[in-house]
């Protein structure tokens, strides 16, 4: 396999501004450059790191609250949560054409901000990724909701046993609440869910105490892959993965290997170096050209399961074809839109 590019992006994603776009309209006498898009692999790794901590109070847990099955040790495992392969365009300089809009039946030509064909004579599709946010409970700290008596308590048993007694005491006041019993009711019902959900928290932190917590952390990992035609391969090492160590690199073996397979199907019938070089020449005079891509099997997998397996097309595995410039007429009526991943054609209205 060809080099690759690996990327770490722990807790947020990125934001992807909107695509920006160049409009070159008819009456210009320079030319437009334009390119054809190589299509790149994305491949996107999501882990959770697990990690469990003891509370203050784990050997009293059973002897004051009933519990049984407290963390009584810090522990923290990974898992692999999932793969996202997703494809994008990036412009290919060895399929790079120029063409003259005052003497071309064209009125306008859309191109990204990488200088890729996008459209002609109508408006590009807006690429713009939404970022996604994940919510984080952030941890209270417990000793908020001690008491002076708690606070004055000489050894860590006697300490648990009053925190206990105040747990019993808040479940106690939200059963008087919800029966209706409490000498001091919330006046309406969003008072009453403010109380409740006050009394929740001091709870859940106080037992907390006893139990411990666990908390779930989401990593993701990026891959970049621009295939060739070249690019073939079998079981193939992407990258490795430890349940102590998480993500790691395929050449790290602290983790077990996780396997790609990238199979180009042949579904678009190539042509020799010296045909790409004469037909390259003809497409500059004759009209605007655009990629057939052709299709390849890429597939993310372990010993024991698949993690991805999908057809996916890529332009720099198919043809370069031509849109002569008698298909469009004087009046500008011929709309085409382009795939800027594949170099492909995705609508044509006449």
């Amino acid at each position: 396999m060809k080099r690759f590019f690996l990327y770490a992006i722990l807790f947020a994603s990125v934001p992807c501004a909107a695509q920006t776009v160049n409009i070159f309209e008819s009456g210009m006498n320079e030319g437009v450059t334009y390119s054809l898009p190589d299509t790149q692999l994305d491949i996107t790794v999501e882990a959770e790191c697990v990690t469990r901590t003891p509370g203050e109070f784990h050997r009293y847990a059973e002897r004051f609250l009933r519990i049984s099955d407290a963390i009584t040790s810090e522990s923290k495992e990974w898992m692999l949560s999932g793969i996202q392969v997703k494809s994008y365009g990036i412009p290919n300089s060895q399929k790079t054409y120029t063409v003259t809009l005052g003497d071309n039946p064209i009125n306008s030509i859309v191109l990204t901000d990488k200088g890729i064909l996008s459209a002609i004579n109508r408006k590009a599709i807006d690429t713009e990724s939404k970022e996604q946010k994940t919510a984080h409970r952030e941890r209270v700290d417990a000793s908020k909701y001690f008491t002076e008596e708690i606070l004055q308590a000489t050894s860590t048993a006697k300490m648990a046993e009053l925190v206990a007694k105040e747990i019993y005491a808040i479940r106690e006041s939200k059963l008087a609440i919800t029966r209706g019993t409490a000498d001091n009711l919330p006046q309406d019902g969003e008072s009453m869910h403010l109380v409740l959900n006050e009394l929740d928290l001091q709870e859940r932190t106080l037992t907390e105490l006893f139990t411990g917590h666990t908390d779930t952390v989401k990593y993701t990992c990026n891959i970049k892959f621009t295939p060739s035609v070249e690019s073939d391969t079998t079981r193939s090492v992407l990258f490795r993965f430890s349940r102590k160590l998480g993500i790691l690199e395929r050449d790290n073996l602290a983790g077990s290997p996780i396997y790609y397979d990238f199979k180009n199907l042949k579904t678009v019938k190539t042509e020799p170096a010296d045909d790409k070089k004469k037909k390259k020449k003809e497409i500059k005079k004759e009209g605007i050209c655009y990629s057939l891509p052709g299709k390849a099997l890429v597939k993310v997998y372990t010993t024991s399961e698949t993690l991805y397996e999908a057809e996916m097309p890529f332009a720099q595995l198919g043809t370069v074809e031509v849109l002569s410039r008698k298909f469009f007429d004087k009046n500008g009526n011929t709309k085409v839109l382009f795939d800027t991943v594949t170099g492909g054609i995705i609508e044509i209205e006449k």
